[in-house]
């Protein structure tokens, strides 16, 4: 009977895998909890083979270019202990989705021992993701213009879309020629993504387009100089121009910001533009007197009481301000000063990195796959430009398990030599 179980033990783990792989997109949009399940379901396989590991499952073999990623993952929860320790203020709950980050660590040293095969449900999630996520939305959740999901508010629902519709696309004959359905459900993903994008009328999603432009352009082996950038931006507009055309919403969501830019010129600042403004100027004044340390994990929110008291910002401004300030870097410098900062960049730039050096693998595969790596970061960036995509457990988790997936693609053991 042990001799039986051991015989098929790598076999459940990678078949548990591979189940994974293909819900924790879908589990993320429409399940409570879901995307921390599987991050945590993750973290338990692997240590239960670091405690029993199977007959057949190659060893783990330390490589030094892991190193960057690993300090990288650890160095929001290394800025929290910094800022907390110089305000001895303690408290617990902050590193709670930070720790997201370096959970993720265990399972990129096992994902890249596993057969290859194992990979093959993922370019099934996204595009079953896209569609799901769109199916089940709907306008009537949060009172305003644009579709969305119970579990997920707008702007976030947004940006999943578009790197949902994006990954579908660029998996299209990722691991091998696609078979005409599989070819057919990557481009409903695409194109069903990208209708839910424009549906959900948020307007700071739609600033990733040209940024993902550009690295289609450096990919495909052009040079980031001026053209490139102004054909970038081209394409952008054109897109985003097409949208507006086909889209009442995305009209809609556009001529409320044009109408928040004059209100807030005559005098009105309690717009949805108008507020995002304030907050972005309180987040600078804080950083620029307390620029090492911050006033702390969660003190962006205890300034907003006296800053209202002294006229800095409106009343309304300082009530959402205690919520979100609207903006992942503003936000962590704000608390954490140069450590939050530099914490943050190494989330975002290390992975963009080891994804860029992948891309110029000698297989595709690992190429493709450094790719889609690095559109995802890239979008992470830019959506935390005008909205904290990064400060709820759910989304941290879909970042570092999807990094710490496709990284484990891109280093996986059982490449041919000499490929990665």
């Amino acid at each position: 009977m042990v001799k039986t179980f051991d015989s098929y033990y790598l076999r459940y783990i990678e078949t548990t895998v591979r189940i994974l792989l293909l819900v924790f997109p879908v589990l993320m949009l429409t399940v409570l909890g879901g995307m921390n399940a599987v991050l945590f379901a993750s973290v338990l396989i692997a240590l239960l083979v670091k405690l029993h590991p199977p007959r057949f499952l190659v060893k783990t073999e330390w490589r030094n270019q892991w190193w960057p990623y690993v300090i990288a993952m650890f160095a929001v929860t290394v800025a929290i202990m910094i800022s907390q320790t110089y305000h001895q203020n303690f408290s617990a709950p902050h590193y709670d989705g930070p720790a997201r980050y370096w959970l993720a660590i265990p399972v990129f040293l096992l994902f890249y021992r596993l057969d290859l095969r194992v990979f093959d449900t993922l370019q099934f999630a996204f595009p079953i993701a896209a569609i799901v996520g769109w199916v089940f939305a709907n306008d009537h959740i949060y009172g305003e213009a644009g579709i969305s999901l119970p579990l997920i508010d707008k702007i976030r629902y947004g940006d999943s879309m578009l790197l949902l519709s994006v990954l579908s696309l660029l998996s299209i004959d990722w691991l091998k020629k696609d078979a005409l359905y599989l070819r057919v459900l990557k481009w409903a993903g695409f194109g069903i993504g990208l209708l839910a994008v424009f549906q959900s009328g948020t307007r700071g999603t739609l600033l990733a387009i040209p940024v993902f432009v550009v690295i289609y352009l450096i990919f495909r082996g052009g040079n980031l100089n001026l053209r490139s950038i102004l054909a970038s931006l081209a394409l952008g507009i054109l897109v985003i121009g097409g949208a507006y055309l086909a889209s009442s919403t995305v009209q809609y969501r556009l001529h409320q910001m044009v109408s928040d830019v004059i209100t807030f010129s005559q005098g009105n600042r309690d717009t949805s533009t108008g507020i995002r403004w304030q907050l972005y100027a309180a987040a600078v004044e804080i950083i620029a007197e307390h620029p090492i340390f911050g006033v702390g994990t969660g003190g962006y929110a205890l300034q907003m009481a006296p800053m209202a008291a002294a006229g800095k910002i409106t009343p309304m401004a300082a009530e959402l301000g205690r919520g979100e300030v609207h903006n992942d870097i503003l936000k962590k410098t704000a608390d954490m000063g140069i450590f939050g900062l530099a914490a943050l960049m190494a989330v975002y730039l290390v992975p963009f990195w080891m994804f860029r050096k992948a891309s110029r693998s000698g297989s595709m595969q690992i190429q493709r796959a450094g790719v889609m790596g690095m559109f995802f970061v890239s979008g992470f960036i830019v959506f935390g430009l005008t909205a904290e995509i990064l400060n709820l457990t759910m989304t941290i988790s879909f970042y570092s398990f999807t990094v710490a997936v496709l990284l484990a693609y891109c280093h996986n053991i059982h490449h041919k030599q000499g490929t990665t």
